[in-house]
């Protein structure tokens, strides 16, 4: 062989016919058989690194040669594939259309049993088997035979145990009467022979949804069904097939000289290549036939503000969340770059289209429908046959089978649906359901990023308000029945501490002092500290364990002349962040529209815990008090001291500039051992990806995000101050959209930053409703500072609108009352439509404040 390949070497690549023929006569036919088998080698290669992109119905794409431009929907799919049996014989160029399954169900089907459909959760498979005596039977692969594998397991598929042509060897200790003898009846204990057909049995099935009768739902039928007394919902089967799946080929694809001896089995193959071509309807409302799956790229990062033609949507409003707004109709085309959409509104009375901001659009949650999915009605008159009191179980499904079926397309506003019982029609969308929204009560529900479980929830109430025992403190009422020496040495400790916290810190030593006592869970006193805790407790102070007067006072009410001269500097974009009046650190007495104001306080029940655990507040408290800088606020509470309000302010150079935020923080009774609970005031917005509707707050640092190490909550060193500044540098930044799990992989790349874009002006927009909520309804405590802060920052507001309305991006650094900047273009059209009407709404609640708003009247 050596000297083969040598020889082989030494040839001319020009070599001519007659070297061929030299060649050939000299190595005996060798050649030929060399070249041959290279060639086949070299096209198994490029078969096996020939990459086909997988696409279906509904999948989001983008063209690869235009990956910035707009993107579109797969409404059509084409798959043709080439196969190969179990004897290494191919088949080339079949029509998916034309394949079957080696079974005729699978698992994760929906299936109709009178008025209920469900899903396929597990199979039994039903055997065929020509046994060699020439016999034929019928058995399941639960038993009660015991059936063998004798041959090689050549397709290697756990969903596919058994297969036709597979040998096997069946052994049973007498007749069984659960198998059904087709053809001769078997006398032998053990026998052998071959599958030929393979087919669902016995299914466990997840029952979803029923389509009521007379206004009734019925029962669930049982989870164990037979195939048999069901029927199948598919819908385009034909686009689900991948490369390596299994499947029976078609009679008609086998050639005669290739075909079975005996038409009793079934030729199964394995999908060893794929061509995809899909249609693709575009955002702008035009499409694109027949093209090559390759010429196409996934698009796995969609925008809750991208639409496309067909879909339903809601108006969501512009402002004021206290006014409904009802229209909803479907889109007729997008213009992705500049950020609109022509609607049609089936709500009203309107005739033409409008063209809207795509920010003033959600999705329809009741309306929205995949192609593909799985959809019911309920208003459908059935005629259930009965007999002797009891339903015709054998007319179920063919009266129920026009009231389940699959999506296939849209029209002009209505739904095209396939009936299970084959028919096809167009229905509004109000008339049919969504499977899916029933699958809640049988079906575990899958979670998205956004689902992350957080601890902000609300706690249940176990326990009284910290401090709600006070006035017995400061009142000293001891038991005379129990004053023995030890007791009132105990007591006076207290005493003195009492009287000591009092004067040094006012109000806070009386919190200090009311949520040291232990309490019960319903509330009640448990008894005062003993005499060893009490003292050591006072000694600790009169040590300096708690900071002296100089170092944790709070300060007086300030004056607006006090600070008058802070705030006349007027030169920064976007204004001086000080108060002229508001306090950044105090405290406060009423805490009832605090989030967690119905928890359990503290419930500290080990008193060297609770030791522990006030003075680590104390020290937060004093971190807050001396360290908080001028854009963040915090308010205690004097009768809940595990209860903390925060506001925060959107920094210069974001789309959060100029807004306020308020966070409610809850410090467990494992602090610090455990991080603080916040949550966040959203009222109803989302406008950042840490920070959710229902207020969830994920972070690194509570604990409520993965992260590193470092970027996790640290008992030692975590401090609530530092929660608050993560929280405005980190996620309150000037690109947020990159917050988001997974996208920071999108930094620098051109899709990474057209999208950053999109999402800071939504965030923009948002931040602006959310400052209308505000002034209608600002936090308990924060009212002075709410109103005094958009009295001082409005210009800058509404100055900031008019920029951006002439073009200038969300952020973008200009100075205010220069006339003559230049701003760089970058707003989409659809952003400064939506804009357009949040500036009236502004300059109408600033002007009801009694804030002059008149040079922004025009």
């Amino acid at each position: 062989m050596d000297s083969l390949f040598s020889d082989f070497d030494s040839l001319s690549e020009s070599s001519s016919s007659e070297d061929q023929d030299e060649m050939e006569s000299l190595y005996g036919g060798r050649a030929r058989t060399i070249f041959s088998s290279l060639e086949e080698t070299i096209e198994k290669i490029d078969d096996f690194l020939l990459f086909e992109r997988v696409f279906m119905h509904g999948d989001i794409v983008c063209m690869v040669s235009e990956p910035l431009k707009q993107m579109g929907k797969v409404v059509n799919v084409d798959i043709t594939v080439d196969l190969e049996n179990i004897h290494g014989c191919k088949i080339q160029n079949v029509n998916s259309k034309n394949l079957q399954k080696i079974r005729s169900v699978s698992g994760g089907d929906h299936v109709v049993l009178g008025s209920w459909l469900g899903k396929v959760e597990k199979i039994v498979d039903r055997l065929t088997v020509l046994l060699d005596d020439g016999t034929k039977c019928e058995l399941s692969s639960l038993g009660p035979e015991k059936i063998t594998v004798l041959s090689p397991d050549l397709i290697d598929d756990p969903q596919y145990p058994f297969y036709p042509g597979l040998r096997v060897q069946i052994e049973s200790s007498s007749v069984s009467k659960s198998t059904g003898w087709l053809c001769g009846i078997r006398k032998d204990k053990l026998q052998q022979g071959t599958i030929c057909n393979v087919d669902a049995g016995f299914l466990y099935v997840d029952w979803l949804c029923c389509a009521v009768i007379n206004g009734e739902t019925r029962p669930a039928p049982p989870c164990l069904q037979d195939s048999k007394n069901l029927s199948v919902l598919s819908c385009f089967p034909h686009a689900s097939w991948q490369l390596g799946d299994w499947c029976v080929i078609p009679t008609d694809e086998i050639s005669p000289r290739k075909r079975p001896e005996t038409t009793n089995f079934q030729q199964i193959g394995v999908i060893v290549k794929t061509k995809t071509k899909v249609d693709v309807q575009w955002q702008d409302g035009s499409q694109s036939l027949g093209l090559d799956s390759h010429l196409l790229f996934p698009v796995n990062i969609i925008d809750v503000h991208d639409f496309w033609p067909d879909s339903f949507v809601l108006e969501n409003g512009t402002v004021d969340d206290s006014q409904v707004q009802e229209r909803w109709g479907f889109v007729r085309s997008v213009d992705s770059k500049e950020r609109t959409v022509k609607v049609k509104w089936l709500d009203s009375d309107e005739e033409a289209d409008e063209i809207v901001s795509a920010y003033e659009l959600v999705e329809h949650p009741d309306y929205t429908y995949c192609l593909g999915e799985a959809v019911f009605r309920t208003d459908k008159n059935v005629d259930v046959k009965v007999e002797n009191g009891e339903e015709m179980t054998e007319n179920l499904n063919d009266n129920f089978l026009s009231c389940f079926g699959t999506v296939i397309g849209f029209n002009n506003g209505e739904v095209v649906v396939k009936w299970a019982t084959g028919a096809t029609s167009k229905v509004a969308p109000y008339e049919i359901y969504r499977v899916d929204k029933c699958e809640g009560t049988t079906a575990t529900s899958v979670l998205g990023d956004d689902d992350v479980q957080s601890p902000n929830e609300e706690l249940p109430l176990k326990n009284q308000s910290l401090g709600q025992e006070l006035k017995d403190v400061l009142g000293l009422n001891y038991d005379n029945t129990k004053n023995s020496s030890s007791a009132s040495i105990s007591q006076f400790a207290i005493g003195v501490f009492t009287s000591l916290t009092s004067t040094l810190f006012g109000s806070l030593g009386t919190s200090l002092i009311s949520a040291y006592r232990c309490t019960s869970q319903d509330g009640q006193i448990l008894g005062n500290p003993s005499e060893e805790d009490s003292l050591e407790l006072c000694n600790s102070n009169m040590n300096d364990q708690l900071p002296l007067v100089d170092d944790f006072a709070m300060p007086e009410k300030i004056t607006p002349a006090q600070n008058k001269e802070v705030y006349e500097d007027e030169t920064s974009p976007f204004g001086n962040e000080q108060s002229e009046t508001f306090r950044r650190f105090d405290m406060v007495n009423d805490c009832s529209d605090h989030h967690f104001s119905n928890g359990s306080g503290t419930d500290l029940q080990s008193t060297q815990v609770k030791r522990g655990w006030l003075k680590k507040v104390h020290q937060e408290w004093s971190i807050l008090e001396k360290d908080l800088p001028e854009t963040i606020y915090v308010h205690v509470y004097e009768e809940r001291m595990d209860l903390l309000r925060a506001a925060i302010l959107g920094t210069d150079g974001t789309p959060y500039h100029d807004g306020l935020f308020f966070f409610d923080i809850h410090l467990p009774p494992q602090y610090p051992d455990e991080p603080p609970m916040v949550h966040y005031n959203s009222g109803g917005l989302r406008l950042n990806p840490n920070l959710y509707e229902s207020g969830k707050v994920c972070l690194s640092l509570l604990n409520t995000w993965t992260g590193s190490q470092s970027e996790s909550w640290n008992p030692g060193t975590s401090t609530i101050l530092q929660v608050l500044l993560s929280l405005q540098a980190l996620v309150l930044n000037e690109k947020p959209y990159f917050n988001e799990a997974g996208y920071d992989t999108q930094i620098g790349k051109a899709e990474g930053e057209k999208n950053s874009i999109s999402y800071n002006e939504n965030a923009f927009l948002v931040n602006c409703r959310s400052m209308l909520y505000l002034i209608r309804k600002p936090p308990k405590h924060f009212e002075a500072l709410v109103e005094e802060h958009f009295s001082r920052r409005c210009g800058n507001i509404l100055l900031a609108c008019k920029a951006y309305m002439e073009g200038a991006p969300v952020g973008y650094p200009f100075v205010c009352g220069n006339p003559e900047r230049e701003i760089r273009k970058g707003s989409s059209t659809g952003f400064k439509i939506m804009l357009g009407k949040l500036f009236p709404r502004l300059v109408e609640a600033f002007s009801d404040k009694g804030i002059d708003c008149s040079n922004f009247l025009d």
